[in-house]
């Protein structure tokens, strides 16, 4: 039988040790833990928002408030909303806190506005640009509030709109308009000759349906700092990303709950730093009886797409939303969220201010599925020293072209900082490639690179002098075991795989493998595992358990089950890989032929027709994430998790 690279390493030790686990009661708390603190997600270590002010405007009636824009004049900063309610538009002046201006009536005339939804500034002249969803038209105003022109009605024509509502511009003239009820995004070249505005079309793309390129109801639309253009479209759960001519770049998230996730995404907004942020509410937030009222918030990517943090829920209070539409971040790093059934305005101080950045000269590389990788890894058992059946060997995989610096570390007192107990005392670590040892620490030494480096990948902090060991260590492509000797105690250790240069996607981690005693309760087996990058990845998970028998083990499981979480949220599972299931509000299940065919491309051993051990094909957004197996009706015996990175198609 031809097992793959990934469970051979660590599998063919375990075999010989017949490794088991004892319960411990720390159990899915390290093992929740291992994945948001242990692996250095980065939700973890993001400043939390804090809700500063209600802005509600009570001297001119309650807002109605949609579209958002930021401008920038000399030293004052502006913050424009659309009011829909009151078909008007309001001018806020940020540093002095109070409303400096208000234009428009509801009407169809110059300055008058019917519905009026995204807001854009020009980047050169400061102009204003208002998309009003029921004149079916693009405004444009000075930013002192005079009339400069118009375009648009109803048709699906070009120049024509069924319910415009998203606009962008940028500093060559150009102007982006999401077409909502047409299903589509028109391109315009705004220009002033001789006194005569004019705005010509472009170029047109979209259309409704769910493929690439194609929209179900697209809401707010927004040009990243590299001028690619990000289009939010609602009931496809998901955001779409172009360059200026229209030419599909990829998409990020999927439908459901989850971190990376969404249910219906109505804005994405920018800040300083190239972080996104996305806004999103429920399937009907105009239905306060809707079964799924509960979803409003906020969600914060880095750059790279990586999950930062998220806020919100469903209520009246500071920092609870009714229906946020659209968020944007001011330079001081202060958040604005339009709450539209709130009818108000909210601010969030967002933390540390970010450092200024200079947008890139050339647009990035368009994603694609190598863009997402495997940046942390990692594995957690309670083992004794001198039990074989106790040993804790944990396997991955290094593939690429060339080495790759390798963080590795081997925790226990370290955990006693989030209330872990029953800790390993001291555990020595152990790195071999085949039966060759490569490296090995015992007592970590606390160096300016080591916590350089811990900092940099998001490795929570090992405190000065602890008996936790790490190391970093150049490994070549291959096939690799971590060993926890339990150095005469034993105890719950954790053993985390950091890549510590992800900048090169070149060579990457791509599987991990554990293999324990899976008990009831808290003490099932867990593997923690963060995908990085901007773009979705299909990830293979397994939790063997019937299959070890073809290996020789004794006392495997006869039935395990698999559930993938992201932070709490089941985001995949299966009882039997033969049979899918499905998740409410996760990802779609993986048939069998699926689950087969990757266990193919990823050299993974085959498991048996018809046998009760569990298997997924996910694809997952970047963040951070448990797989959890457990035996079914409460059974218990060795299993074996498996994380295996899928090759991009």
């Amino acid at each position: 039988m031809n097992i793959s690279s990934v469970a051979y390493t660590a599998f063919s030790s375990l075999r010989r040790l017949d490794i088991r686990r004892r319960a411990d009661r720390g159990g899915l708390r390290l093992a929740f833990l291992s994945a948001c603190i242990a692996l250095g997600a980065v939700a973890h270590r993001a400043p939390a928002q804090t809700f500063i002010a209600e802005w509600a405007e009570a001297d001119i009636g309650r807002l109605g408030p949609t579209g958002l824009a930021l401008d920038t004049v000399g030293n004052a900063t502006y913050l424009y909303v659309a009011d829909e309610n009151h078909g008007r538009v309001l001018k806020f002046d940020l540093a002095a806190g109070r409303r400096v201006a208000m234009w428009g009536v509801t009407g169809e005339g110059q300055v008058e506005f019917n519905r009026p939804f995204g807001l854009a500034v020009d980047p050169v002249s400061h102009d204003l640009y208002i998309a009003e969803r029921a004149n079916r038209r693009i405004h444009r105003i000075t930013n002192s509030g005079t009339y400069v022109m118009s375009w648009g009605q109803l048709g699906t024509g070009p120049g024509q709109f069924n319910e415009p509502i998203g606009v962008a511009a940028d500093a060559a003239g150009n102007v982006y308009v999401t077409d909502h009820g047409n299903n589509r995004v028109q391109k315009f070249r705004v220009t002033n000759t001789g006194g005569t505005w004019q705005a010509q079309h472009v170029a047109t793309w979209g259309g409704p349906g769910a493929g690439n390129g194609q929209f179900n109801g697209p809401y707010g639309i927004t040009l990243d700092p590299a001028g690619n253009l990000w289009v939010a479209d609602g009931f496809n759960h998901r955001l779409q990303k172009f360059d200026s001519d229209g030419n599909f770049l990829g998409v990020v998230g999927s439908a459901g709950t989850g971190e990376g996730q969404f249910i219906t995404p109505t804005w994405v907004s920018f800040d300083s730093t190239g972080a996104y942020y996305v806004a999103e509410t429920n399937s009907d937030p105009s239905n306060r009886n809707a079964p799924d009222i509960s979803h409003q918030r906020i969600q914060k990517f880095d750059a790279n797409g990586r999950f930062l943090f998220k806020w919100g829920e469903l209520g009246e209070n500071g920092g609870q939303f009714r229906l946020p539409f659209q968020v944007v971040v001011d330079a001081t790093n202060h958040a604005y969220v339009s709450d539209y059934y709130n009818t108000r305005l909210q601010k969030f101080s967002l933390g540390t201010t970010p450092p200024p950045t200079t947008p890139p000269t050339t647009p990035p590389a368009p994603p694609t599925a190598a863009s997402a990788q495997f940046v942390n890894l990692s594995s957690r058992l309670h083992t004794i020293d001198g039990n074989a059946s106790r040993a804790f060997i944990a396997g991955f995989v290094v593939a690429g072209a060339g080495p790759k610096p390798i963080l590795v570390r081997a925790v226990g007192p370290g955990l006693g900082q989030f209330g872990v107990g029953g800790a390993l005392a001291n555990p020595r670590l152990q790195i071999y490639a085949g039966d060759q040892l490569v490296a090995e620490n015992d007592d970590w030494t606390d160096t300016v690179t080591m916590r350089a480096t811990c900092e940099r990948v998001g490795a929570f902090q090992l405190g000065a002098g602890s008996r936790d060991a790490a190391l970093i260590v150049t490994l070549a492509p291959g096939s690799y075991s971590a060993h926890v000797v339990a150095s005469g105690g034993e105890g719950v250790a954790l053993v985390e795989v950091y890549d510590a240069e992800n900048t090169q996607p070149a060579t990457q981690l791509i599987n991990l493998s554990t293999r324990g005693f899976v008990d009831t309760g808290d003490s099932v087996l867990v593997a923690g595992f963060v995908v990085n990058g901007n773009t979705p990845k299909r990830v293979l998970v397994r939790g063997i358990g019937p299959a070890l028998a073809g290996f020789g083990v004794s006392g495997a499981l006869t039935d395990s089950t698999l559930k993938v979480f992201s932070g709490s949220t089941v985001v995949a599972q299966n009882d039997d890989w033969g049979t899918p299931e499905a998740v409410v509000g996760g990802a779609a299940p993986s048939p069998a032929a699926d689950v087969a065919a990757a266990a193919s491309a990823t050299g993974a051993f085959n498991l048996p027709a018809g046998s009760k051990d569990a298997a997924i094909v996910v694809m997952l957004m970047p963040g951070a994430y448990s797989a959890v197996v457990s035996g079914a009706n409460n059974s218990t015996g060795a299993g074996l998790v498996e994380v295996y990175e899928m090759p991009a198609r």
